[in-house]
């Protein structure tokens, strides 16, 4: 019987340090992406283009704390026109619970609204503008031709997401495929 006690609270106590070491988590004031990029409470990140058909962003949205919330608006996603530009992040939170999963968010403030933004979804989406070394890879598909992956980069180069420079490398490697 002892043994069969030991044993269960031994099992126990490695599938739950197991699960806590999972990413994506959060510590202290900072989330720890599934890709390795941290996002850093005091620190800038750099906004990607909107994947709403409208160009607004999808993953990022009018704080559920905001005091410009009122319960109606926190689906209002953040406009299109902050495209590329750079934000401090005030904070970095969780929502959700230990059974339910937790969902890691960075709060931005733009003048008087707060904005949140779901990590995960952002980084996965573009949203959120990464280093090439955080970028996960993904085979290429032939969906889309290479005058429509062009036009995808210019775009990006024009909202200031990418530089001329990675513009030319990424355009030079869509037309040496």
């Amino acid at each position: 019987m002892k043994k069969t006690t030991v044993f269960i609270l031994a099992l126990f106590t490695c599938l739950s340090g197991f699960s806590q070491t999972g990413l994506p988590k959060l510590d202290k004031d900072t989330i720890f992406t599934t890709s390795g990029y941290k996002i850093i409470a005091g620190e800038e990140i750099r906004l990607g283009a909107g994947t709403m058909p409208n160009g607004d962003f999808k993953f990022i949205h009018v704080s559920r704390k905001s005091p410009f919330n009122n319960g109606r608006n926190f689906n209002a996603s953040l406009d299109r026109s902050s495209s590329g530009h750079v934000y401090k992040v005030a904070k970095v939170v969780d929502y959700g619970s230990s059974k339910a999963g937790y969902t890691y968010y960075a709060l931005i403030s733009l003048g008087p609204m707060r904005y949140e933004i779901d990590i995960e979804n952002a980084i996965a989406s573009g949203e959120i503008a990464v280093p090439n070394e955080f970028k996960k890879t993904t085979p290429t598909t032939t969906s889309g031709s290479t005058a429509d992956e062009l036009i995808k980069l210019k775009k990006l180069l024009d909202d200031g997401v990418i530089t001329k420079e990675e513009f030319e490398k990424q355009k030079s490697k869509l037309l040496n495929q």
